[in-house]
């Protein structure tokens, strides 16, 4: 039973979940149609109620906590809880200013499936076996797809979806080909056996790996497992494009490092080089890649495959600088990349989401392109903002840990970025208005932006508070085999 208490902000949103589906259904009846503006409020206060009820969890004495056969309840988990959850958050309160060119119906359901998929990304990050590890990736999964696809009028986003359901179907099977690799070589799914196996059995643990690399690669948009982000993100519903742009590619990077990170160490395997190397496709693809488009949310796209990238080098050093610096980029992204979709969305609520469109925000609308610019300058890295804190803990895990290929390809990546993020402030700040009017902003959008800039600023300025969080965060509970 406190095995199960341990998991209360999984079982709370997920009966939340089910109600606000039940909810939806009935909202559409005519008796309780204004039911519907309701249940968009009601999943935001879901998830801030999961949300303390994580933070209690982090406040329970580390005797109490737990560490068992199927999932392990440490600070890293509760850290990466706490993204998903203030990713979710950040995304229903976007979704209710979003103008969809398509209106879809069904908020309970909509709100519902974002919550769902949470809570599998919250079983992920924690969990120890590779069976609950598998039903929370399909929990996302199709959760995902559904949100992908939730415009069903506009052929762009059904293309995505249908993109998207294909190549993560077929992730899923290499993933679990993968597990049956490891059943063979150890008897169990527990990853408790994890290291005793590979000394035992390499070559079966091995190719196992392998397969678990290929799967979680797929989620978080890793080289060359990235083929559905760019039609995935363009046909979505811009709000649902900045959720899958950061809530599962921290949740499949999480179990990355739990795995290959803590539980069976890349050096065991000898995969820190491919680690390394992924790494350096991934930013190098996804930064030149950005350079051409002229579609923001594709640019966006292509911009978070190169952040993963970033992302992935705290793994590749296999150290505990690394693994600092990868929680602290963590946070730092999906404050920027959260405040560069909100505005994305206050701009394309109106003009739409070519890069045209950014045409004279300034004259139109100062604040809008002054905010812009902070995220994209925190993106590229430049001081004193989140992402440069991030990426100067990951450059320097990456120069400690001897892989000085690694921090130079990251350095030049990070100066290649600059080129197109500063594309969109040429478009601001030095071409004509498209139209003489600013875009509308509604309560929600700019509560957003606030809060994301106040984040970028304040991690950038003063860090100190946030890595002495990290330091205490970069624990993983060690399970008895």
């Amino acid at each position: 039973m406190r095995g199960l208490g341990l998991l209360s902000p999984e079982i709370f949103l997920s009966a939340c979940a089910l109600g606000l589906l039940l909810g939806d259904t009935r909202a559409l009846r005519r008796p309780l149609r204004r039911l519907a503006g309701v249940l968009p409020h009601l999943a935001v206060l879901a998830c801030a109620g999961a949300m303390g009820l994580v933070c209690l969890s982090a406040s329970v004495p580390e005797e109490l906590r737990g560490a068992g056969g199927l999932w392990a309840v440490d600070p890293m988990a509760v850290f990466f809880k706490i993204l998903v959850l203030g990713a979710c958050i950040l995304v229903l309160w976007l979704s209710l200013d979003y103008r969809s060119k398509t209106p879809h119906g069904h908020p309970g359901s909509y709100g519902a499936l974002v919550m769902l998929c949470a809570v599998g990304m919250m079983l992920l990050v924690g969990a120890t076996d590779l069976l609950l590890a598998l039903l929370a990736f399909e929990l996302v999964s199709v959760s995902s797809f559904i949100l992908a696809g939730f415009e069903s009028r506009d052929p762009k986003s059904s293309e995505g979806a249908i993109k998207y359901f294909l190549i993560g179907a077929f992730s899923t099977g290499v993933m679990l080909y993968g597990i049956s690799f490891y059943y063979g070589a150890t008897g169990t799914t527990s990853l408790a056996a994890a290291q005793a196996a590979a000394r035992t059995h390499a070559p079966l643990v091995l190719l196992a790996a392998l397969f678990w690399i290929v799967g979680l690669g797929f989620k978080a948009s890793l080289v060359p497992f990235h083929f559905w982000v760019p039609d995935a993100y363009e046909g979505a519903p811009t709000p649902i494009t900045t959720f899958l742009s950061i809530a599962p590619k921290l949740a499949a990077l999480a179990f990355l490092v739990r795995v290959f990170g803590h539980m069976l160490p890349h050096g065991v395997l000898g995969l820190g080089g491919l680690f390394a190397l992924l790494a350096m496709l991934t930013m190098t693809f996804g930064n030149l890649v950005a350079m051409f488009q002229d579609n923001v949310k594709r640019l966006l796209a292509y911009s978070s495959i190169a952040q993963a990238g970033y992302i992935l080098i705290g793994l590749a050093t296999g150290d505990a600088l690394g693994r600092e610096g990868l929680l602290l980029y963590c946070l730092a992204y999906l404050l920027m990349n959260a405040g560069a979709f909100a505005v994305a969305i206050a701009v394309g609520n109106e003009d739409g989401y070519e890069l045209s469109a950014y045409d004279g925000l300034a004259c139109r609308s100062l604040g809008l392109a002054l905010l812009m610019t902070l995220f994209l300058l925190s993106l590229a890295g430049i001081p004193p903002l989140a992402g440069f804190v991030g990426k100067f803990y990951l450059f320097a895990a990456a120069v400690g840990g001897g892989f000085w290929l690694l921090a130079v390809v990251a350095v030049l990546n990070s100066v290649v970025s600059v080129y197109y993020y500063m594309r969109i402030v040429v478009h601001m700040f030095f071409k004509e208005p498209v139209r003489p009017q600013a875009p509308a902003l509604g309560l929600y959008l700019c509560s957003s932006l606030a809060l994301a800039a106040a984040g970028v600023l304040l991690l950038g300025i003063y860090p100190e508070p946030f890595v002495a969080a990290v330091k205490s965060s970069a624990v993983l509970l060690t399970i008895a085999p």
